[in-house]
């Protein structure tokens, strides 16, 4: 992989080693310290399962050794069993 710097210069990159998706911004905790955004947690415009396996394949396609869940609350997700699952079967099937 090639990427660009700030002055123009083409550097060469390896692969990315790890995936964090940011599966949504909803939770119900409202902790003070917290820098999730809230606006976006109230958009519902989150990606559906399908498309959540389409970026976790696309991640290990490029090479992502790791995959990780994070968010707001991860677990307001009804489909994180399934997510959690692609991902355990992304992670046996080689690169």
């Amino acid at each position: 992989m090639t990427a660009v710097n700030g002055t123009g210069t083409s550097t060469q990159v390896g692969p990315p080693l790890w995936l964090l998706a940011e599966l949504t911004y909803r939770c119900p905790l409202q902790c003070p310290y917290c820098s999730n955004p809230l606006d976006f947690a109230r958009s519902e415009q989150e990606l559906s399962t399908e498309q959540w396996f389409s970026v976790l394949r696309q991640g290990r396609e490029m090479g992502a050794a790791q995959l990780g869940f994070s968010g707001g609350e991860p677990l307001v997700r009804s489909d994180l069993p399934e997510l959690i699952a692609e991902a355990r079967h992304l992670a046996t099937t080689p690169i």
